[in-house]
């Protein structure tokens, strides 16, 4: 069970990195371009909640490790 939940906290790490960089990339482009960003906020909040997401799901992985010790 261990293993399976760190396997989970990797690869909940790996999207929050994605998505991270997904956010950051698209608030460049909203900064970039002034008047031309419509689909880039939806973009950037879409991957600020997935972001938010796997947060959450890391700490529940989390938490789950330190109640099976």
């Amino acid at each position: 069970m261990r293993a399976l939940l760190g396997f989970v906290l990797a690869i909940t790490l790996l999207a929050g990195i994605a998505f991270i960089g997904v956010l950051v990339e698209e608030l460049q482009y909203i900064n970039g371009h002034p008047y031309q960003y419509g689909p880039a906020k939806v973009i950037a909040w879409a991957a600020g909640a997935g972001a938010a997401l796997a947060v959450a799901v890391a700490l529940l992985v989390v938490a789950n490790l330190r109640a099976s010790r």
